[in-house]
């Protein structure tokens, strides 16, 4: 998601209406649907730290190997 992206959906989650408030059927798809967005970004974020954390991991054994290979 880019910045641009993230801060249209921001846009569109402060026009929402608070959640005690009636909502129609419209009104709850579009909050179901931000919601989804963000868990789906969450997950993507976390699969990227994960891969993060194993590149630096891969990164130190690299290191390591080289230092005893001098």
């Amino acid at each position: 998601m880019g910045y641009q992206t993230l801060a249209r959906e921001c846009d569109r989650s402060a026009q929402m209406r608070a959640l005690g408030e009636p909502m129609t059927d419209e009104e709850l798809h579009a909050r179901a649907e931000l919601i989804a967005k963000v868990i789906e970004t969450r997950n993507k974020l976390n699969a990227l730290n994960h891969k993060v954390e194993e590149l630096q991991l891969a990164l130190q054994r690299f290191a390591a190997r080289r230092a005893s290979l001098s």
